[in-house]
């Protein structure tokens, strides 16, 4: 029971997009500035709203700028990159697993179960890999650099969102599928994610060597609302990949995950405001998709809409 349990949590937390990060001391209250756009058109009766997240919720984080806190107040409609209801992600735990018969350390070699393993460790020493054996290895690739906020408890801001619309009695929806979001990284065969985790590895270990935090670094640009500064590191980790020997496999990587996904994201966007003009529809999805150019924000702009960022 308590494996099902960890599993079932672990997957939860990897449908969200958590990303791991320590305690912050002494974090402000709540982002200087909201990564928030207003939407609006000749057909639309009301303005909807854009908002970024980064998927996780240490202060300052999790707590809403006031702007946004207004916008979301007001909007009749909350939605989010895929449902965040628990029965849509319990349903996501067999996706996760491998189907192959192999386990995590014999499709991924000794050397590499090694390297994961003293990852682990390092996380918390009473962590190995015994969990994840039946994981496919893009799962893990994913679930490293956010364990230790998952093992936290800590819903991501996503979920708090779908939490507090329901509980508020507002419509809530998502503009993706579970399956069609998850379906992207089997397009990686086995020696792609088994490069990818490999590659993780390396950066988290980079980084604890030279006393840096990535994600840390990452909420400090967001808690700024700066979306250039967003964007600058959020491309650090795949920019790290393209620059060294896996560069086809880098782009593929950002063009699968981020830019093709824009364009999608945003015809879905678009067909939420074209079939409920008079509502207010607040969209809450990964923040790169909205800093990053040409971003959601750009093909919305091609489709007619007016974007206005609101900084206060």
């Amino acid at each position: 029971m308590k494996r099902i349990t960890f599993l079932a949590r672990t997957v939860m937390f990897l449908a969200a997009g958590c990303l791991a990060v320590n305690a912050q001391e002494a974090a402000p209250k709540h982002p200087e500035k909201p990564l928030l756009w207003k939407v609006e058109g000749d057909n639309l009766k009301n303005p909807s709203y854009l908002f970024g997240t980064i998927h996780l919720s240490t202060p300052p984080v999790g707590n809403l700028h006031p702007a946004a806190e207004k916008a979301f107040e007001s909007a009749n409609v909350v939605l989010t990159e895929i449902p965040m209801d628990l029965k849509t992600q319990m349903a996501m735990v067999p996706m996760f697993l491998r189907q192959d018969g192999k386990t995590l350390d014999d499709a991924i070699g000794e050397k590499l179960a090694a390297e994961l393993n003293a990852e682990l460790k390092a996380i918390n020493p009473e962590l190995d890999s015994t969990p994840f054996q039946t994981f496919k290895t893009w799962a893990i690739a994913m679930i490293l650099p956010m364990l230790k906020s998952q093992l936290t408890g800590d819903k991501p801001l996503d979920s708090k969102l779908w939490d507090r619309a329901t509980a508020a009695g507002k419509e809530t929806g998502a503009l993706e599928t579970a399956e069609g979001q998850l379906a992207i990284f089997e397009e990686f065969n086995e020696v792609d994610q088994t490069i990818i985790l490999a590659e993780t590895i390396k950066q988290i270990r980079d980084d604890r060597a030279a006393g840096k935090d990535a994600t840390a670094d990452l909420i400090k640009a967001y808690a700024t609302g700066d979306a250039a500064k967003v964007q600058k590191e959020m491309d650090k980790s795949v920019e790290k990949i393209a620059a060294g020997a896996h560069k086809e496999l880098g782009e593929r990587f950002m063009k699968l995950l981020l830019t093709d996904r824009d364009v999608t994201i945003a015809k879905a966007i678009d067909d939420k405001l074209v079939a409920a003009p008079d509502k207010i529809q607040f969209f809450a999805v990964g923040a790169a998709h909205y800093v990053g150019k040409p971003g959601i924000r750009s093909h919305l702009e091609k489709r007619g809409y007016r974007i206005t960022a609101i900084t206060e």
